[in-house]
Parts: C-alpha cells; structure tokens; sequence
C-alpha cells in the first residue's frame, strides 16, 4: 500500500499580517532627540532602496503618513483660515485696510515660534504646527484690540500718529494680561517628561514663542 502524503516537520511563520492583501512586516521606531520625523522618513525611504529587494516596498502608515499628509493640509489651513479671518474682520471693521493692519502683525509671531523651537532644540512638526495656529488667533487677537480702540479715537477728530499713542498705552494692559496668561499656562505642557511628552512639548512651546 503506498503513502497517500508526506508529512514534514518544518519551521514556519507564528502569524502573518497582511495590508491591502498582501503581506506586511509593521516597524515601529521613534525619532531621535535633535532630529525630526522628516529627517527620519527620507532615511528610511533612503535605506530602503537600497536594502529591499525587488519587488518589496516601503509603506508608510501611522504617525507617519499623517505627517507627510500633514505639510500640504498645514498649508491649505494657513491659507483659508487667513482668507477668512480676512473677510471677518472686513465686515466687522467696515473696512479693507483695517483688516491688513491686523493680520500685517501673523508673520511676527511665526518668527517668534521659530526662535521658541530653534531654542528649545524642537523640531516643526505637526504638533508645532497646531501650536502655531493657535498663536497666530492668540496675536491677531491682541492686534484686534489695538486696532480697534485706535479707530474709536480717531472718531473723536484726532490723527493716527496721536491715537496710537493714546490707544497703546490703555491697551497694553490687557494685551500683557492675556499673553502672560496663555504663557503661563503653556510652561506645564512645555516642561512635560514622560510618555506622549512629544506631543505636547512641541505645541506649547510654539506658544509660548508668542
């Protein structure tokens, strides 16, 4: 009588994970310190032409293809945010120029944030990012309130030159009020130690760079 199969003892895969069908190996990793994840993903993609063979390729997923979704989403959100916080301030001022005057005071705090993070040692990333979006509506609204109680003397006959200097000087106490508060509250984020400290870090210090 002959055998009808052959049975072999042969070491074989515990489990296999597939993506979109076909099969996939998940590496994890975090970035260095000093480095950011941009560096890190040109590496990778880098290393892999160089390592894979045909037919293999690099998948980006996670945190990671968030990021490299993240710049053009960042941007688009600049743009739109700044066109209608434009519109906004035109009906509510009544006016076209008026509303230049305060968004002329945004790339002010884009370079403050750069210096916060340039000296914090941290990186642009998509947490910065929020961070700076969220400086830019904290400056605007500082803006706002100069700009607006400027307008309010000049309606009383005086020149720019002389409701400027009456307007700032009322005014900076309640600007400082709001930024030292906002300061304040970002130092606790910004000194964080321990796990998804990451995340935090980053946002708060693009605040604080106010």
């Amino acid at each position: 009588m002959s055998d009808v199969v052959d049975v072999k003892l042969e070491p074989s895969l515990l489990s296999i994970t597939r993506k979109g069908r076909e099969r996939a190996i998940g590496i994890f990793g975090n970035v260095t310190k000093g480095k950011s994840q941009s560096d890190a993903l040109g590496a990778v993609a880098k290393i892999a032409k160089q390592v894979l063979p045909e037919g293999y390729r690099v998948v980006f997923s996670g945190s990671s293809q968030v990021f490299k979704e993240s710049a053009g989403s960042f941007l688009f959100a600049l743009i739109l945010g700044i066109i209608v916080a434009y519109m906004i301030l035109a009906s509510q001022f009544n006016s076209y120029i008026h509303p230049v005057t305060v968004i002329l005071a945004l790339p002010f705090s884009i370079t403050g944030a750069a210096v916060a993070l340039f000296i914090t040692n941290q990186s642009l990333n998509l947490y910065s990012c929020i961070g700076l979006i969220l400086l830019m509506g904290i400056v605007k609204k500082n803006s706002i309130l100069l700009v607006e109680f400027t307008n309010q003397i000049r309606l009383e006959g005086k020149d720019v030159n002389t409701a400027l200097l009456e307007a700032c000087p009322i005014r900076l106490r309640p600007i400082l009020m709001t930024s030292i508060a906002t300061v304040a509250a970002s130092i606790p984020p910004a000194l964080a130690l321990g796990p998804g400290a990451e995340t935090r870090i980053p946002m708060a210090v693009s605040v604080i760079g106010e």
